[in-house]
C-alpha cells in the first residue's frame, strides 16, 4: 500500500503559485472612474437638459468614489501580498498610485473656471433681459455653469438659478448693478465683484 504524502512532501512538490501583483484591469477600474471625476469636476458632462437627462453626474461620482475605494483596497492587498509575502517587486504595483496622483495634481494645479471668470457672458444675458421686461429663459449653460432659469426682479436685478438647486433651498447668482439684491425667501447674498452676488434661499413655512 502507497504512503500517502507527507505536508512537507506536498509542499515541495506542488508549490503554492506567487501571489498576483496588480494588473491591467485593476488599473482600468482605477482609471475610468478617475476620468469621470475630473469630467466632472470640470463640468465636462453631458447636458442636463439634452437627451442624457438621465446621466445623472451625482450618482456617477458616488460610483466613481465607491469604485476607487474598493480598488484602493484591492491594490493594498495585492501589493502587501507581493512585496511582503513573495518579497519580489513588480512594475504594475505603480500604474494605479500614479494615476491616482496625476489626476489629482491636475485638479490642483489646472483649477476650473470661477463664476467670474464667465461673468462677462452672464452679463451679457442679463442686460438683454432688462431690456425685455418680463421675459425669461430656460435651461441655460454657459462653461460648466447649468442654469435651469434667468428672470428679472425690478427694478433691475436678474437671478440666474442654479440648476443643482434642490427642494425647498434656491441657489445661484444675481445680476444687481444698484447693490446687495432685495431677494426671496430665507435670503442671503456674497458679493463676488461688480454687480455680481452668489445667492441662497431657503423656502420656509
Amino acid at each position: 500500500m502507497r504512503r500517502p504524502k507527507s505536508l512537507g512532501e506536498w509542499l515541495v512538490a506542488d508549490p503554492p503559485e506567487s501571489s498576483k501583483p496588480p494588473g491591467p484591469i485593476l488599473l482600468a477600474f482605477t482609471v475610468v472612474p478617475l476620468i469621470a471625476l475630473v469630467c466632472r469636476h470640470y463640468g465636462w458632462w453631458p447636458s442636463p437638459f439634452g437627451d442624457f437627462r438621465w446621466f445623472d453626474p451625482l450618482l456617477v461620482s458616488a460610483a466613481a468614489l465607491l469604485t476607487l475605494i474598493v480598488v484602493g483596497l484591492v491594490w493594498a492587498v495585492r501589493t502587501l501580498y507581493v512585496l511582503g509575502q513573495d518579497r519580489r517587486w513588480s512594475w504594475w504595483i505603480l500604474p494605479s498610485p500614479v494615476a491616482v496622483i496625476a489626476a489629482v495634481a491636475a485638479v490642483l494645479l489646472m483649477p476650473p473656471a470661477t463664476f467670474l471668470d464667465k461673468s462677462g457672458e452672464f452679463e451679457t444675458i442679463a442686460i438683454a433681459l432688462l431690456e425685455q421686461p418680463g421675459s425669461t429663459v430656460e435651461e441655460l449653460e454657459i462653461g460648466q455653469f447649468e442654469i435651469s432659469s434667468a428672470h428679472v426682479v425690478r427694478p433691475d436685478e436678474v437671478y440666474f438659478i442654479d440648476n443643482d438647486s434642490m427642494f425647498t433651498t434656491t441657489s445661484g447668482w444675481v445680476y444687481s448693478p444698484s447693490g446687495a439684491p432685495t431677494g426671496f425667501d430665507d435670503f442671503s447674498a456674497k458679493h463676488l465683484g461688480g454687480p455680481w452676488y452668489e445667492f441662497t434661499a431657503v423656502w420656509r413655512d
